[in-house]
């Protein structure tokens, strides 16, 4: 039990105790003892100033008086709110309650560390654990290992510097060797203590000076003299370093703060579902995590894998799924405009589609059909693996937006794909009677103001673009439905921008590059999302070739094959142009060797940097063939649909991520012809040989994308950008804890389900706006 609870059952016990009548005075000495203890022992941590002047005098009031009901009597009427559990819990948010040993400057320090509660300092957890438990003898200590050993200290003294400055030295011997132990701070704080005689228990990192070794700074514990060998055996946990706070003033505080209130956190998961799932009591889990029991795997402990350490991950991602839930259902209750989705010219639009939508499309489309319908905005996400046929149903969306009267926004991240966009919209929204506009930022300014012109006057149906739709000076009148494609390259503040323009438009966020999910539970937790898996029958897998540069001849043999069979192929590298920093082959030599290499074929080049008319007609003259190679960096990566190129080749396959290199064989095979990829790689790493071997066997996006998650990480997986959106988790791990999420998200579900807006838990809804109101910015669009 925690010296809280004991408290709190001290205290009220005797009051209900006494106040009930009874004068017996041995039971009224026992209780003043009791109570005076619990006193002492409650004050010391959670209660205000001036909760504790009160407590000072009724415990003065106590031992003047003794405990008569006549002096407990108005003691209780003053003390009793204090004493409520939920006090003490509302006292834990708040910045002014005192922790021992944390001043000013310790507070400051802790602050720069967005540690401002009490709670944020039980959250703070370690982020590895020393395992004390073995005591090495000081003859077998290592240079270069850290070490824990006991021994009597047999010389200790300051020692003086040329410099004007000293140090604290001593000599520790166990009777197999002897160390020195050095301080050049914090002398004082020693000196005293490190006599001749003393017991000590060390640990350290061990180094050598000259001929001898010797530990600078290392971590005492001062033990009786007549301790047993190794009578200290425990596990030490590390932090995060606290600029300002010495590493063991650090833990002497967490230590404190979690004996004292570890007991006063709430916890919001159901304990059924924590049963469920082996997850140790709240509590139980904040003592064992900071405070780790001598029998627990240090190795465990480090990877976060306790079931003490897995309940204090679910609460986190609990509190996170119910402010994800808040957001999404913030976002519902506002008003938007019905799309008219059983309009006849929606049917008309896919009766004249070249192809039969796939059962998959079929079913999607259903879902976004019934979000379009209602009053309130759509805000889904459409995850779909490469060649699902995504595009086609945001242009089924932009039927339905034009016959209600509205306009479609498609917003895409390079100019590149925005000119796909075009392109492909063109050809399937046109013979509709649909209007399509193109803005991006080389769309020279008369074109802009034909834009603007032919918007305004309702002519234009569909606008695709890329950033410059941002802009504050271009308007959208009638936005009503907004497509946002690779929405993971945007910012959360850059997808709201496009949504301000309409009044609440209905959003429909598309990714060609499928999300693991414990990302898309996360990152995208308040969205809809609908999945595409299945592709257009008769498309065949890509064959995918991993080999080492020595052996780049056999692509230079597929691409003269392929162009023999009079298809066309991709020639991806990492770089534009010739870098120093980088020993990397790059597009532009690439180019020009291969015009050499084929005399008589049409080569052509594309990257970012390119005028976008240039790029423009570049892509125009490879999907009408007479382009035969087309050599480029990544931004062919998604949106480029040419169906006769059936061949692959990636130079410097190790540079490029798992996703990236599975949307970059998307390009290949999107006819009746198989397509066929060859990666060339020298990977450097086994992560890097691992990668490429996963991207042999596997052809589904969704395994690529969950393995590239687990060898690089969320931060990574997402890039830059993204990552920037993903909520700052204290203890979750979204690779090793993604089972828990699932677990989160019904418990969240359930939870508002009962009070959708929290308004009987007040308590739960502060500690989530605490906790992620800034990040999560209830009521934005994601």
């Amino acid at each position: 039990m925690s010296q809280y609870s004991s408290a709190v059952r001290g205290i009220r016990a005797p009051l209900e105790f006494v106040l009930g009548g009874s004068e017996r005075a041995e039971r009224v000495r026992e209780l003043q003892q009791t109570l005076l203890a619990a006193l002492s022992a409650a004050t010391e941590l959670w209660i205000p100033q001036e909760a504790k002047r009160r407590f000072s005098d009724a415990a003065q009031k106590i031992a003047e008086n003794g405990v008569a009901p006549s002096v407990l009597e108005p003691i209780a009427k003053r003390l009793g709110p204090l004493l409520d559990p939920d006090y003490a819990r509302r006292a834990l948010s708040q910045e002014t309650v005192k922790i021992p040993g944390v001043g000013p400057k310790i507070a400051q320090a802790l602050a720069r560390k967005e540690i401002h509660r009490i709670e944020d300092l039980l959250f703070f957890l370690p982020r590895s654990y020393e395992d004390r438990r073995e005591i090495s003898k000081i003859e077998e200590l290592q240079v270069g290992h850290s070490a824990c050993f006991e021994g009597t200290v047999t010389r200790s003294g300051v020692v003086p510097l040329r410099n004007g400055r000293s140090f604290l030295q001593a000599v520790v011997s166990d009777g197999t060797a002897a160390v020195q132990l050095k301080w050049f701070r914090g002398i004082a704080h020693f000196q005293d203590r490190l006599k001749p005689g003393a017991r000590v228990l060390v640990a350290g990192d061990v180094r050598r000076y000259r001929y001898a070794k010797e530990l600078h700074h290392p971590e005492l514990e001062f033990l009786n003299r007549d301790a047993p060998l190794g009578s200290l055996p425990r596990i030490v946990p590390t932090y995060s370093h606290v600029e300002g706070v010495p590493p063991r003033t650090m833990r002497r505080i967490v230590e404190s703060t979690t004996k004292y209130a570890a007991d006063l956190v709430d916890a919001w998961l159901p304990e059924t579902s924590a049963r469920r799932h082996g997850l140790a009591d709240l509590g139980e889990s904040l003592r064992e995590v900071h405070l780790p029991s001598p029998h627990l795997d240090p190795e465990l402990l480090r990877e976060r894998r306790t079931p003490y350490h897995l309940r204090l991950v679910a609460e986190e991602l609990l509190l996170l799924q119910v402010g994800l839930e808040l957001r999404r259902a913030q976002f519902s209750r506002r008003a938007s405009r019905p799309l008219a989705v059983a309009h006849p010219g929606v049917q008309k639009a896919i009766d004249a589609l070249p192809f039969k939508l796939t059962s998959d499309q079929e079913r999607v489309w259903r879902e976004i059909s019934s979000d379009l319908s209602r009053a309130q905005p759509m805000n889904r996400m459409l995850i779909g693996d490469v060649g699902t046929g995504k595009t086609v149903l945001a242009i089924l969306g932009a039927v339905a937006a034009h016959a209600s009267g509205g306009v479609t926004a498609v917003l895409a991240p390079t100019e590149i794909l925005a000119e796909q966009h075009f392109e492909t919209f063109r050809k399937l929204a046109q013979p509709l009677g649909l209007n399509i506009g193109l803005l991006t930022g080389s769309t020279p300014a008369p074109q802009r103001r034909s834009l603007r012109r032919l918007l305004a006057l309702g002519e234009i149906a569909i606008v695709i673009g890329t950033h410059a739709l941002l802009t504050e000076s271009f308007d959208l009148p009638k936005l009503a439905f907004v497509v946002i494609d690779e929405q993971h390259r945007f910012g959360v503040a850059q997808r709201r921008a496009l949504g301000d323009k309409g009044e609440n438009p209905h959003v429909l966020l598309m990714s060609a590059t499928p999300i693991p999910r414990s990302l898309a539970l996360t990152v995208f937790g308040d969205l809809d999302h609908s999945v595409l898996r299945e592709r257009p029958p008769g498309r065949s897998p890509v064959e995918t070739r991993v080999i080492p540069p020595e052996a780049a001849r056999q692509a230079l043999d597929a691409l003269r094959e392929a162009l023999a069979r009079d298809e066309q192929a991709y020639i991806v590298y990492p770089l534009v142009e010739e870098s120093e920093k980088q020993d990397l082959k790059d597009a532009s030599r690439g180019y020009e060797r291969l015009v050499r290499a084929l005399p008589g074929v049409r080569v052509g080049l594309l990257h970012g940097r390119l005028d976008g008319r240039e790029r423009l007609q570049t892509m125009q003259e490879f999907a009408a063939g007479r382009v035969r190679v087309l050599v480029s960096t990544t931004v062919i990566e998604v949106g480029v649909d040419v169906h006769n190129a059936t061949l692959l080749i990636v130079q410097h396959a190790e540079r490029f991520g798992l996703a990236q290199l599975h949307q970059l064989r998307g390009r290949v095979g999107r006819g009746q012809l198989p397509g066929r990829a060859m990666l060339i790689s020298e990977p450097r790493t086994e992560d890097a040989s691992r990668r490429l071997a996963i991207l042999e066997a596997s052809e589904s996006g969704f395994e690529i994308a969950e393995e590239d998650l687990r060898i690089r990480g969320a931060g990574e997986w997402l890039g830059t950008r993204q990552a920037g959106h993903l909520p700052e988790l204290r203890l979750a791990d979204l690779v090793r804890h993604g089972e828990l999420l699932p677990v989160a998200r019904a418990a969240a579900r359930d939870l508002l389900s009962k009070d959708p807006e929290l308004r009987g838990n007040p308590i739960l809804r502060t500690s989530v706006e605490q906790r992620w109101g800034g990040r999560l910015d209830f009521g934005a669009v994601a």
